[in-house]
């Protein structure tokens, strides 16, 4: 096939996954700083975990607009000698939801602090801690831009991380619903290992609908196989 441009498209991502919070050693006292313990669950948690960047979620106590983190993280990547990636999103746990920043490719723990130190000279607030938890399973919705490379009309890799691609679904699903769906797909034991999460795209002035798929080592062919096991399913 001919080689495809790729493309830039702004959406939304839902997934699940386990969350513990980060104690006082690792971020400014008393702040809510939660640590995703097992990314891509629906994969690490039947196949090998290798070692991965840290997944951490700033808690806030008031909304905040993709504009205003994608301004604020500009000035502070300025400042700094290391790169960083900012999503704004929103955590539900315990029957709340609450406005978070995702942070990511972040190197280590280490940074957490004085990022933190660095968001709130630009205004951002955080929330307190109230409580600790330990491997709570969290949904998480996340804001971002994603970067596709067409495999064909329906199916696109990932161009910043090779274990993830996409493919459309023909309708939205509730998330309940789309839980069980890629359950029934992984009773097919040769697509068993692979993590999940709903996703969207706004795309001509219309929104598509996405599953997100995460597996390592995946494959054009490997892909097929899973979307073409979900879209039997729904039909």
């Amino acid at each position: 096939m001919e080689a495809l441009q790729t493309i830039e498209r702004f959406g939304e991502l839902l997934k699940e996954e386990p969350i513990s919070t980060l104690e006082d050693e690792w971020v400014l006292p008393g702040s809510c700083v939660l640590e995703a313990t097992s990314p891509f669950f629906g994969y690490y948690h039947d196949a090998p975990m290798t070692d991965m960047q840290p997944y951490v979620y700033l808690v806030l106590d008031h909304h905040v607009t993709v504009g205003d983190i994608a301004r604020i993280s500009a000035r502070i990547q300025f400042g700094t000698n290391y790169p960083f990636d900012a999503a704004v999103g929103s955590i539900s746990l315990f029957a709340k939801t609450m406005p978070v920043i995702r942070l990511r490719d972040i190197g280590n723990f280490d940074r957490i602090k004085s990022l933190q130190e660095l968001f709130l000279a630009e205004g951002v607030r955080f929330k307190s801690r109230q409580r600790s938890i330990s491997e709570q399973m969290a949904l998480i919705r996340l804001y971002k831009f994603v970067y596709l490379k067409p495999l064909d009309d329906s199916m696109y890799l990932d161009q910043r991380d090779e274990n993830k691609a996409y493919f459309v679904l023909p309708r939205h699903i509730g998330w309940e619903a789309f839980k069980e769906l890629t359950k029934q797909v992984k009773y097919d034991t040769d697509l068993l290992f692979f993590d999940a999460a709903q996703a969207m795209i706004y795309q001509n002035a219309t929104v598509v609908e996405l599953a997100r798929i995460y597996r390592e080592n995946l494959t054009p062919d490997k892909l097929s196989a899973i979307r073409d096991r979900y879209l039997r399913l729904l039909a």
